[in-house]
């Protein structure tokens, strides 16, 4: 209650799961949360790749309570002001937005643990659908973004005596790029449609579908601007190269594209 309680006052909440070792294969997550005498819980480790960190007022915490790969995972509420808790910010192309967290004798109470002890690996797959299904929207909006800027630009842009969009090179990468956003657009709407219809129900072709696709054409559409902006593209007069530096992460974070497309086959049996 106190978390969605800031949640709803417009608190940020980080997540924190990835650790120097542990990207992809989650599983293979070391940092420790021991079960004192008295109840309370011992954490020690360290995370990285967690975004806001920097700017959260609490972290939910992925730690290692047993020694099972996926079954000995639990979670945790961390207050960001706990003793222990250090944050250090890591620079990217996008500015400060994620970091390295180290945690050094934190001291947890009993109740912080978010569902069942060992439950955490069940509680995040359960996550997985909306989690994909929301990154998949941002990217069709972030997608979407950049073919409106670009064609602006070749609508308004003349060479040779008349805008360059009537080239026929650049009308027909316009006409493939908008196929290609409303085809995007039709499947992150379906499977947003099925996640309301069961809730409770695990979509994982689907949700990878989405967040690969979304992802995928977001950095092309990106790409693909700016090359079509020419030299405008790339300076920061224009906000195509911002939505580059935010399209090129997407494919990553989240789950990569590679484990997008690996979930996806499984599903096939495969």
């Amino acid at each position: 209650h106190e978390v969605l309680s800031g949640v709803v006052r417009g608190d940020v909440l980080s997540i924190a799961m990835s650790e120097p070792e542990a990207g992809s294969d989650v599983g293979a997550l070391r940092c420790r949360a021991r079960r004192a005498a008295d109840g309370t819980w011992l954490i020690d480790g360290q995370k990285t790749w967690i975004s806001n960190a920097h700017c959260a007022r609490s972290i939910l915490l992925v730690a290692r309570t047993g020694e099972d790969k996926h079954g000995g995972l639990t979670m945790f509420h961390l207050p960001a002001d706990t003793p222990g808790v250090e944050v250090r910010g890591i620079d990217t192309m996008g500015g400060r937005e994620v970091n390295d967290v180290f945690l050094t004798g934190v001291r947890l109470p009993a109740d912080a643990v978010v569902g069942q002890v060992d439950d955490g690996w069940r509680q995040l797959m359960a996550g997985l659908n909306h989690e994909r299904l929301f990154l998949a929207s941002n990217m069709l909006g972030l997608a979407r973004r950049a073919f409106d800027d670009a064609l602006g630009y070749v609508r308004e842009r003349e060479q040779f005596g008349r805008p360059v969009g009537s080239f026929q090179a650049l009308r027909h990468r316009v006409a493939d790029l908008a196929t290609e956003i409303e085809c995007t657009r039709l499947l992150v709407r379906e499977v947003a449609l099925d996640c309301d219809a069961e809730p409770d129900r695990l979509f994982p072709r689907a949700a990878s579908m989405a967040k690969l696709k979304a992802t995928e054409v977001a950095k092309r559409a990106a790409l693909e601007g700016m090359q079509m902006m020419g030299g405008y593209g790339y300076t920061t007069e224009f906000d195509m190269e911002r939505h580059l530096r935010a399209a090129v992460v997407s494919t990553v974070y989240g789950g990569t594209s590679e484990i997008q497309r690996d979930v996806i086959g499984k599903t096939y049996g495969l």
